[in-house]
């Protein structure tokens, strides 16, 4: 068998330490023949070359080692990867144990994942019961890490910068130096090490802070990824970044201010006591961050009391050497991604966006939204998306449906988040639904900022965008660090029943004007935004062609027409009165009793208490109630006629219909009011300004002659020029395009 992987180890005086890691590659389940193991030994001054010769002798490994002098683990990785056989190298320390399936969890992930750059594991301490404040311990249980102890790396990106001296941010430099060039890291939990903590030293928080000089050399090539991203932790959902050193930078401020107002102030006085407060609270803070990941049974009353003086000095020796490294690696130059990848000989890749959708539809919503389609067809193009589901502008009813519909968005939202295709991740919010109170919006906004930001965190979105149909969203963008905002404006909202103008009145312009890109399905949607931002782009709602193309071909009419006659003409879509002229579709049936009217829909979407009883009563009119999405192509096989009969109001007139073109992709003639999204369509559509128009229509849509023959044609071919497929590309085309320019 062909070596599929190398897996690099780096050691320094870890005998017994390198021993156990080299067994626990011998206890694979994966073939030994799958891979190879390289150990570069740094200088050692202990036996582990002599070890390492024995076990090559005795261990079936394909084991291969190497001595360098004192170069330190970056270059020791380095020449690792020179010596390496296979195109993917994983990175192991010395001091883990892996688990039995990490080489085969490994080459699952790089079969499953062939165009990721690589992989960072779950690390786990062991032997937990010898965790003290004195061990050293490293633990990855959620990603954004990026240790080398448990690392799988393209062998083409392994090349470390080699000024990292210590096995100190070297790992961290790599990855971001991956990310930085637009490729993808992933983390997976099932890929485990082991990391027993070392022997306890009183001296060890002391060395450990030490190390932090290069922050100095890492702050200077990652300015931002340094500030945004590094040493992050989750607090009350919110990710902190440097949480360890600014808890550290407090106490040292508690100190300084303390210790100057034992000198300067009277021992009674407000500003000695809010000192005071400031050092004890700042120091206890201290202590609970060294003392909150062993266990009560590790620590000794030695323990403590070594631990409350070394924690005076830590402080010190973090800043100072921070300090020490800003000022000697000044003179470093920021990471040059182009440069990097030209050196390493690899082509630019292609920018994977990690987008946070705040739709205005539900994931489930059986007829799709341009919400759902565009999250789908971003996430086939490898984009990450993180699709927030309706937060309920309209004002809630007592209605079933309203009350049916906040239990099962109850029930969802305690899933935190469903990863229902590849690259989507749905997360229903649980908001209160009276948007009219400020104190209710104030709450809902931090409640949502702080989950969103959680996400960011459990799915690594290191850089993520804001892409959003709700334009309330203002608040958020106060709360959550997004790195471009994105408004997709497919609706007049407030034009729809129930919805709190007011609020949309003051937001919507507010929010247009600090938006990066504004994509519109409609001209008089194109025309208002464009005046509060120039980076507004007109592009109206595509279908999906594929899907609905099928009725042009021999597929089976659905079983509940077959006792409808013809000729039937078809509306699907939701039945509400702002959307569906009831006027227009009674003085249809009741004008030609033979016309059959087929209603596939939800009554009352978007609009709780209304009722088409007084239609649905006609005995030419058929309610067949919504069907599923798979499913509209054999209904629409059956129909002879599409309709879109929307009254003409506030709402409409900015409405660029999701069905147009797929009924155009149907085959069917399509006769519509006069909607002013639709008016560049007239030549293949029937565009009716009046209601006796619009009947008339009908009739010569249901005439075989050329004409409609000629519309018919025109109307698959343009509608196979507008699928989501090429809407998605040409939306990505702009925003890279702007991201290439901002």
């Amino acid at each position: 068998m062909n070596i599929q992987i190398s897996v690099v180890i780096p050691t320094y005086n870890s005998k017994e330490l390198l021993h156990q890691c080299l067994l626990s590659l011998e206890r694979q389940t994966t073939p030994l023949s799958s891979f190879e193991v390289i150990v570069v030994d740094d200088g050692s001054t202990d036996e582990t070359m002599e070890m390492l010769a024995d076990f090559q002798n005795e261990s079936p490994l394909q084991l291969k080692s190497q001595y360098i002098s004192n170069a330190g683990p970056a270059t020791a990785r380095n020449i690792g990867v020179q010596k390496a056989e296979a195109d993917w190298i994983a990175f192991l320390d010395a001091d883990v144990v892996a688990h039995v399936d990490w080489v085969r969890r490994a080459l699952e992930l790089i079969q499953k994942y062939p165009h990721v750059a690589g992989f960072e594991g779950r690390t786990i301490v062991s032997d937990r019961h010898k965790l003290t404040p004195f061990t050293h311990q490293t633990e990855n249980f959620y990603g954004g890490r990026y240790p080398t102890c448990n690392m799988i790396i393209r062998k083409a990106f392994c090349s470390f910068y080699t000024k990292y001296r210590i096995p100190f941010r070297e790992d961290t430099d790599l990855a971001f130096c991956i990310m930085e060039a637009g490729y993808t890291i992933r983390f997976d939990a099932k890929l485990q090490v082991f990391h027993p903590p070392l022997s306890p030293s009183f001296f060890r928080p002391i060395k450990l802070a030490l190390r932090y000089y290069y922050d100095g050399l890492l702050q200077r090539r990652f300015p931002r990824r340094y500030r945004e991203n590094l040493d992050a932790h989750i607090f009350w959902g919110m990710s902190i970044s440097h949480m360890k050193k600014k808890i550290y930078g407090l106490f040292l401020l508690g100190q300084i201010f303390f210790m100057g107002a034992a000198f300067f102030l009277p021992a009674a006085s407000n500003g000695f006591l809010f000192f005071t407060l400031l050092f004890l609270v700042s120091y206890a803070l201290c202590c609970w961050m060294c003392i909150r990941p062993t266990l009560p049974e590790s620590r000794t009353r030695k323990d403590l009391i070594i631990l409350l003086l070394v924690n005076f000095v830590v402080p010190w020796v973090i800043y100072l050497q921070l300090l020490k490294g800003y000022i000697h690696f000044r003179h470093e130059k920021a990471f040059d991604a182009k440069q990097w990848l030209s050196d390493l000989g690899l082509p630019p890749q292609k920018k994977i966006y990690e987008i946070v959708m705040v739709s205005t539809a539900d994931w489930d919503y059986p007829f799709w939204t341009n919400k759902q389609h565009v999250s789908s067809r971003l996430a086939e193009h490898g984009h990450r998306i993180l699709y927030v589901e309706s937060l309920g502008l309209r004002q809630l009813t007592a209605s079933y449906r309203d009350l049916q519909r906040v239990f099962q968005r109850t029930k969802r939202s305690l899933l935190l988040g469903r990863n229902l295709k590849p690259n989507v991740w749905v997360w229903s919010p649980m908001v209160l639904p009276f948007h009219r109170f400020a104190v209710v919006r104030q709450l809902n906004w931090v409640i949502l900022s702080a989950f969103i930001r959680f996400f960011c965190r459990k799915l690594q979105f290191q850089s993520p965008i804001l892409w959003t149909y709700n334009p309330t969203v203002l608040a958020l963008t106060e709360r959550v660090r997004f790195s471009k905002y994105i408004y997709h404006c497919v609706d007049e909202l407030k034009e729809a029943p129930g919805m709190p103008v007011e609020l949309l009145e003051s937001h919507e312009k507010d929010f247009c004007q600090k938006s990066d890109l504004i994509f519109t399905t409609s001209r008089n949607l194109y025309t208002l935004r464009k005046q509060w931002n120039p980076n507004t782009h007109y592009l109206p709602n595509p279908c999906d062609f594929e899907h609905f193309n099928q009725t042009t071909r021999d597929i089976a009419i659905a079983t509940r027409l077959d006792n409808i006659p013809q000729p039937r003409l078809g509306f699907v879509g939701a039945l509400s009165h702002y959307k569906v002229s009831t006027v227009l579709l009674k003085k249809i049936a009741e004008s030609h009793p033979e016309w059959q009217l087929v209603l596939l829909g939800q009554i009352g979407e978007g609009e709780p208490g209304a009722s088409f009883d007084e239609i649905i009563s006609l005995k030419n009119v058929h309610f067949l109630g919504p069907q599923p999405y798979k499913e509209l192509p054999h209904y629409l096989k059956g129909c002879q006629v599409a309709l879109l009969p929307c009254p003409i109001n506030g709402y409409t007139q900015s409405m660029f219909p999701l069905k147009f073109f797929e009924y155009m992709a149907a085959g069917l003639p399509v006769v519509t009011t006069a909607l002013a999204a639709l008016e560049d369509y007239k030549h293949i559509c029937y565009w009716c300004s009046t209601d006796e128009e619009f009947i008339q229509s009908i009739s010569r849509a249901l005439q075989q002659n050329d004409d409609l023959v000629q519309r018919i044609n025109l109307g698959i071919q343009l509608a196979s020029e507008n699928t989501w497929e090429k809407r998605v590309e040409s939306m990505l085309a702009i925003l890279d395009e702007y991201d290439q320019t901002a």
